[in-house]
Formats: structure tokens, sequence, C-alpha cells
């Protein structure tokens, strides 16, 4: 970033991946940050906690657990900063369920699907296609902003399979990429969706931190310039309104019932689009329409502890809607690096399509962990009979926004949206929707908020 004559304080709402990048880009600029959260924690959805089991500690991830060396924005923040020390490597494969047999893909190497059982020989002359359309649609894919998908944004992942490929790719591939990484079906993801997940993680290795992938926003925050007196941290923040005048910014915030007003010369706000639509005060009808008809799909997922470890090699399991239309993921997150469990254990989380969290999002938790070995009796019954005999501890995570699952021509609305957008206004937006959602867009939009922040206040 330019050099800085002139201090001036920035305010950011949210506290992760997004909004901490931000405040660190911030701080190097020189200027005061507060950083306010509505949790008691950092790191929003990229956030790690730990598990008391009956013989030792499980480090869970609430939300993103493995990561790619594709993710350039965040391997470069990484060098930079002195924190790529904290990379762990992890498992490179992803097991796809079909017919009761676990096929293994490596994400290293997209040639393994001209290799695999997975599929017949017919299906592999057209997964050409496939390969060659990401080909094609690279020069429109971008960590900040995907509205250039705009073009190729013309169906859904399921109509765009069905005329390129054929169903055995859709039911094997498409379908369950869709299902990892959205938790929805391919009928209700774009095409452009599908071409993004292998974009960002098809031909490059996996990799975690030591203690979870949520420690990258405490790493962060860790850094000496985050930790000076120019840098405020306020946990059990919750927003109300961030509303702009001739001086600034103005955004009232609670805590504890408590209600504050600060004043700042700028803000970055980071989010979720629904939320953004609720305290930002000076978006347009259009654009308050855009962030709140965008669609998050539930995520309520169970981590057990096991006493010991399944013998399964690949970091996660796809379950694709043919073999089980709830359970679309077993992540295997033991796999993902030393610390996650004690040595010699098992940490095993089961993921689910939306409409199945969205019916057990306000159930208890007992009830959230019986249907879900329900679910894996009937997917995977062995992982279940194992999960049953070495069982020693249950997680249960729930988020009401979890994923941005955007439809076929949602990519056009993301056009028309940030084409509204003042670039030079002291109140920025950064977030997983500027892209799809991963935690490497959330951070590299977090970068261009701070980035057009500290344009602005270091002009005349």
């Amino acid at each position: 970033m330019a050099a800085r004559t002139t201090t001036r304080h920035v305010i950011v709402i949210g506290s992760g991946i997004a909004g901490t990048t931000a405040a660190f880009r911030l701080r190097q600029a020189g200027h005061h940050v507060t950083l306010l959260e509505q949790e008691d924690y950092p790191g929003g959805r990229m956030s790690s906690y730990t598990k008391a089991g009956e013989y030792g500690r499980y480090r869970i991830d609430r939300g993103a657990s493995w990561l790619s060396h594709n993710y350039r924005p965040m391997i470069e923040l990484l060098e930079e900063t002195g924190l790529a020390s904290h990379m762990l490597p992890c498992s490179n494969e992803l097991g796809v369920l079909r017919d009761g047999r676990v096929h293994r893909l490596s994400l290293v190497r997209p040639s393994d699907l001209l290799r695999t059982r997975l599929l017949g020989w017919r299906s592999k002359l057209k997964a050409v296609r496939l390969l060659r359309d990401l080909s094609a649609a690279r020069s429109s894919l971008s960590w900040n902003d995907m509205s250039e998908a705009a073009g190729i944004d013309i169906e859904s992942a399921q109509d765009y399979a069905l005329r390129r490929l054929d169903r055995p790719l859709l039911d094997y591939l498409v379908e369950p990429l869709c299902g990892t990484q959205f938790l929805a079906p391919a009928d209700e993801v774009s095409a452009v969706g599908v071409l993004s997940i292998m974009w960002g993680t098809f031909g490059a290795a996996s990799f975690t931190f030591d203690g979870g992938a949520g420690r990258l926003p405490t790493l962060l925050l860790d850094l000496p310039l985050m930790r000076s007196e120019q840098t405020r941290v306020e946990l059990n923040a919750r927003v109300h309104e961030v509303r702009q005048d001739g001086n600034g910014v103005h955004v009232t915030w609670e805590r504890d019932g408590t209600s504050s007003v600060a004043h700042a010369d700028a803000c970055v706000v980071a989010v979720p689009g629904p939320i953004v639509a609720n305290i930002v005060h000076s978006l347009t009808d259009d654009q308050r329409a855009y962030l709140t008809g965008l669609r998050y799909t539930s995520d309520v997922h169970v981590t057990y502890g096991l006493r010991r470890a399944p013998r399964e090699t690949a970091l996660g399991v796809a379950v694709p809607l043919r073999e089980h239309p709830d359970l679309c993921v077993v992540l295997h997150e033991h796999n993902l690096g030393p610390g996650r469990a004690p040595a010699g254990r098992g940490l095993v989380s089961l993921v689910f399509r939306h409409h199945w969290s969205a019916a057990h999002i306000t159930l208890d938790d007992d009830r959230v962990i019986e249907d879900s070995l329900t679910a894996v009796d009937e997917a995977l019954p062995e992982l279940a009979a194992h999960i049953g005999e070495h069982r020693e501890m249950a997680a249960v995570q729930r988020w009401d926004r979890a994923v941005l699952a955007r439809p076929a021509g949602g990519y056009r609305d993301l056009a028309r949206f940030t084409n509204s957008l003042d670039t030079r206004s002291p109140v920025q937006l950064a977030g997983d929707y500027f892209a799809y959602s991963t935690t490497n867009s959330s951070l590299a939009t977090g970068e261009t908020a701070a980035h057009r922040i500290a344009a602005l206040l270091s002009a005349p």
C-alpha cells in the first residue's frame, strides 16, 4: 500500500477472514482500526475450538477445514507475514461413494478423472470436455470479484452436465462437488459454481494450519502490528447501523444491553450480505434487495471424536444424491494433520444437504446426533458401526448462513450489483458474496476493500 502521511480511524465490522485481513491491511497503511465482532471469539466461519473427549482433546473447525495451494491471495499473505511456517500438509484425496464403494480422486492430479473406476470409459471421454470448459472459463474467474463470469452464467450445473457431459458425470462428479461445496443439489447451483470449485481446488496440494483452519484469523490478530495500541478488538459487539455523512461514518453498536456510537473516517463491512442489507444505511433499494435475496444454505453438522481412527485416507468422502438424499460429505478431519485428534484417534464430521440442516437447526443436540447416525448407517454402514463402537465425543455445529449457493443467473445479478457500487465510498463491503464461498475469496475481498479505503484516505 502507498505510504501514509495522516493517520485516520477505520472501523471494520466482522472478524472473519475478510474483516481480519482488511483490518491488517489498514494497519499496514498506518491507520487506527477498531474491529467489531458480534461473537465472543474472532474468526467467524473460519474459526476453531477444542472439545474434551474421554482420553484427550479434539480440535474442531467451525466452518472451513482444509485449504488449497491454489489460494494465491492467501498464500501470498502468509508468505509476506511470515505465517507460512504454520501451514501443514494434509491428505490430497477426495473420495466419492458409488454403490457402497469409495473411489478416491487426487486433487493434485485432475487426470485421475481419466483413470478412476468411478466412471466408465464413455464418461471419461466426456470428462475431457469438462477440462476444456474449465480452461476456457479461467479468464472469467477471480477471487475477489466473480462478476466477469456473468457472460458464461447461462444454466444450472445440472443442465450443463446433461448438455455437455453425461448422466454418470452429473451423478458422481458434478452433483457431489455441489453438495460438498454448496450443500445444495446441482439443479440449484450455477454451472459457474462447479467450474469455480475445480478451478480453486484441483491441480494443487491441500493444506491446513497447526491448531485448525481457524488459526489464520487468530495468527493475523497476534502479529505485532495488530497487537499495538492502534488496534482495538471488541467482541460481543452487535452492530445495528452504519451511517455515513460529511464528517465520515457513524457506527451504532451494542454490548450487554449498552449502546454505543463510534465515529470513524471510513468503515469496512465484512459480514454476510443479508446482514449488510439490514445495517448499512447508504444502500440503494436495488442494492438492498440484491443482498437480502442472497441464498445462503444452512449447515447443521455433527463431529465425532473416536477412540480409533477409521482406515480412510481421503480428507473427505462425498456422498452423491443418488447414494443418499441427506448426507452429502463425511470429513475425516484426522487426515488434515496432527493436532486434530489425539494420536491414533479419529475425528469425523457428518455434513448434510441444506434441506436436512434447515429441518434440524432448531432441534436439540440429542435428536440431531440420533438422526445423523441413522443417515450414516444408511449410506456407510461400516463407518456407522465404527462410530458406534469407538465414539467418545460428539459436537453439533449450527450455521443458519453457512455457504452462498448462487443459482443460474446469480453471477449476472452479481455483475449488476458490483457495477452499482461506489469504489470511492467511505463504506466498503467485503465478503464471499463477491465471488464464491471460500475463505480465500473472503480474504481477497477484504484486501480489496482495505485498498479502496486506504486510497480514499490518502487522497488530497
